[in-house]
Parts: structure tokens; sequence; C-alpha cells
């Protein structure tokens, strides 16, 4: 077999590329461009928006673009709004060389409209998810080093186990047997006061006064609101909402300010108590960075964490909710099994079904040129339930990520990077150890001290509200083990 390379000439927008071809056997591969990729036919100006409508809206976009892959492959692009070509991925393969090779030393990511235009319009300045470029790269390398270095999280483990004891007694006190009335409430609150006591550390007096109680509980539920108002702006036209000053915009502009306020609140006590800290804030001192600085910073961290670890935590406790023989693998297993339900869970129900990046230069995706600027969508959503990467895809098993359980030997399909629900690369979740820290000794504590029912099983599926959301309040039944 002979292998000849050949020079091809071919245009992307006004520039001229040169591009190698290998020809086997006398046949040219030529790369392909984004005009060859698979598409759904499209309107001028609406694109594809009528379709996604009729599919049930922007709640349905996760079955809706899996759907779309199953039409058209794992790449293809679709113009959902007007005439930009949006790029959907989910193939493990081209998801991975999106996150480690063409991001890019400046990762840029696709950001909410409403946000970008709030940030904008009022001129906020905000944290890590909103800076770019140099900024984004000086604070980010700082952040890595606090928390995502092999030993970083050694001195969280302390205020994660303390808080997640408290929020247990709470439930023993409060709940006691029966459906716990406010599921959403409970875990976003607790999701907060996790981020707070990381910040803090063990030793402030702050987090033991009657008003660190009451910002708490204002703050959690004001994050809350954010990603339902947001939820609501979805497909409608921001700018106008925003110049007619609509209920629809206020409400998510009131949301934005109150939870800014008391995140900012909180951050300023926390700096003047500097003294009385060993938590994240006293590190972020100690790195030299400015008061300002860690306000932007930690404010978005506090308001990033809420929705995430909370509904990950409401659908691993659906999920044991209806797996009774798991909750027992975990009382007789080790912490490591633990982990591999959170991993599970995150699989069947990612809190993030997509993850965004914005391409900064011309370049290859699989058998694609495309061009600079180019929005590329991983479908982790339908990645994660691909029966190419992972047999059963949809039932609820923990030991498939266990390489020694005899058990997994049934299962032929196991391709781990199709589930990377904190993402890969440079611009991944910089709070992936502690969220998995927290996620893992909630689940602990939770299963060794109560047993758990679903009442409402049938009636929950997943919608996306911003993040994966359940379409109804999970009924959740909790009684009391007998130790």
């Amino acid at each position: 077999m002979y292998t000849l390379i050949k020079k091809t000439f071919h245009r992307v927008g006004k520039k001229l590329f040169v591009r190698n071809c290998v020809t086997s056997q006398g046949q040219t591969k030529y790369i392909k461009t984004i005009e060859d990729m698979a598409h759904p036919k499209s309107l001028p100006l609406l694109g594809t928006k009528l379709d996604l409508i009729f599919a049930g809206g922007g709640t349905k976009l996760h079955e809706y673009i899996d759907k779309r892959h199953k039409q058209l492959g794992p790449i293809f692009y679709e113009k959902l709004e007007g005439d930009t070509k949006l790029v959907f991925v989910s193939d493990p393969m081209l998801i991975k060389s999106v996150f480690l090779s063409l991001e890019g030393k400046y990762p840029a990511h696709i950001l909410p409209e409403p946000w970008v235009l709030y940030e904008k319009f009022y001129g906020s300045k905000r944290g890590l998810f909103f800076m770019n470029g140099e900024e984004w790269l000086t604070n980010r390398r700082i952040m890595n080093k606090l928390l995502l270095r092999e030993d970083s999280i050694k001195w969280i483990e302390e205020p994660v186990k303390n808080t997640v004891e408290k929020f247990v007694q709470y439930w023993k006190t409060e709940v006691k047997d029966g459906t716990v009335a406010n599921l959403e409430s409970d875990l976003y609150r607790l999701s907060t006061e996790v981020i707070l006591s990381i910040l803090i550390g063990t030793n402030s007096s702050l987090k033991y006064s009657a008003h660190y109680e009451e910002l708490l509980t204002m703050l959690s539920e004001t994050v809350k609101k954010i990603f339902q108002t947001t939820t609501k702006l979805f497909g409608l036209p921001l700018n106008l909402c925003l110049r007619l000053n609509l209920n629809v915009w206020r409400n998510f502009k009131e949301s934005v300010d109150m939870s800014l306020l008391l995140a900012q609140k909180l951050v300023s006590e926390m700096l003047l108590k500097r003294d009385d800290n060993n938590g994240l804030v006293h590190k972020l001192l100690a790195e030299n960075v400015s008061d300002n600085l860690i306000i932007r910073i930690v404010a978005d961290f506090i308001i990033a964490a809420g929705d995430t670890t909370a509904y990950t935590s409401i659908w691993s406790l659906f999920l044991l909710a209806q797996n009774d023989e798991i909750s027992h693998e975990i009382r007789t297993g080790n912490i490591g099994y633990v982990k591999n339900v959170v991993k599970e869970s995150m699989r069947l129900y990612p809190v993030a079904p997509f993850l965004t990046r914005i391409l900064p230069k011309n370049d290859i995706l699989g058998d694609f040129q495309l061009p600079e600027n180019t929005p590329i969508i991983a479908s982790i959503y339908t990645s994660g339930r691909d029966e190419q990467y992972f047999s059963k895809a949809h039932k609820f098993l923990p030991y498939r990520w266990d390489r020694n359980d005899p058990r997994r030997k049934d299962l032929v399909n196991h391709v781990t990077s199709a589930s990377v629900p904190f993402a890969l690369g440079a611009r991944s979740c910089i709070g992936r150890k502690m969220a998995m820290l927290q996620l893992t000794e909630f689940i602990t504590q939770i299963v060794h001290n109560f047993d758990l029912k679903c009442g409402n099983v049938a009636k929950v599926s997943p919608v996306t509200s911003q993040v994966l959301v359940p379409s109804c309040p999970v009924e959740l039944i909790i009684s009391q083990r007998n130790k």
C-alpha cells in the first residue's frame, strides 16, 4: 500500500489555508468545511427555533439535541436561532479534542445571554466564570494552586464534614420520618453553607451568629431564583425585555442584584474578620489577591456552587431511593464505591447537559475545518446515555466505574471519557474536587442515617433549566435508621 501526501488548497472565510490530505490507493481524502457537515433544514432568521418549540421548547433542549444526534450522527451543526451555526458533538474522542487540543491558551465558553446582558448593561464586574484572556489565566492559576493540586483539599475535609453532619442533624430533628417538604431549598441551603464554610474555615466566629444564619437563608433562596428566572427568559427578545423593563426581566435582575449584594456582603464580612479565618479567603489573601478581586471571585463562586451540587444531590437521592441494594452496598462498602455512585448519577443526570467552547482560531475537528469563533457544544447528556459508550446505558449501575468489580464483565462498553460532567482542559470546573468531596460525604451520611423512598418516581423526568433539574419536586420520603 502506498500513501501519497498531497497539498490541497481551500478557503475558510476570506483566508486561504494549506492542508495535507492523505490519499490511499489513489483516493484523496479532502478536508471538509462546516458547510459539508450534517445539519437540519432551517428558516431564514428563525433557524430551527420552531422545531424546538414544537418539541417542547427550551426545557426539552437536551432531548431535542439527543434526537438530532440519533438522526444526524455524532457531529452536526444547527441554527437554533438566526444564522449562527452551533456545532454539536457527542463522540468522546471529538469532545476530548475540543477540550485538550482546540480550546487554546485562553478557553472561552458560551454564557447565558441574560447574564451577559446584565453584566454589560449594569457594569457588573464578575468572577472567574465571566473572565477571559490574561485576566482569567492569572486568577485561574491562583485558584488551581489552592483547589486542584494533589493535596489541595485536605484542609477542606473538616468544614465539609462538619457542615453535612449539621445538615443530617437538622433532618433528624425537623423532618424525622416522612416526606422532605422543601428538598430543593434544603439542598440549596446545604450547598451554600458548604461553600461558605470552605471560605471561612474551621475557626471563624462569623458562622455562629444569627446574622450569618439569616444571610445564608436569604442567599440560598435568591441564588435559586437566578436560575429559575433565567430559564423564563429563554427565547425572548432580551434587549426589548430590558428596554421595556418587562416583569420577566425585572424578576431576573432583582434575583441577580440580591444574590450579588448578599454574597458580596458575606465576603466583605469575612475580609473584616480576616484574622479569624483559616479558609479559602485567608489563602487568597496569602496569595496577595486584592480585597476587591476576592469579593468578585468568591461572590461568583458562592452563586455558582449552589445549583450544581444541589441538583446533583437531588438526582443522587432520586436514584438511591429506587435502588435499596445500592444503599446497602454503600453501608458495607468504602468511600470509593460512594464516588462511583456520584459518577453514575452525573452520567445519567449531568447538571450541565451541554458544555461549550468557542474556537479561538481556524482549526480541524474530526473531518471538518471550522472557522475561528465557531461555537462548539459537547452534548454530555447524549454521550453519557449512548449504548456505544456505556452498556445498559439507561440503568443506574455504579459498579460500572470499578474495573475490579466482577459484575463489570457483563458490560461490554465503558468509555469513561464519554461522561465528563466537570469538563476537561484548562477551563474545567475549578470546584470539582470540592464538589466530589461534598457529594460523597453527603451521600455517605444520608445513607447511613436514613432509609430512602421516592413517592413520585413516574412523574419525575429531567428538564433543562440552565442546568438539568427534575420536572417536578421529588417527593423524598425518609425514615431514620436504627444504628
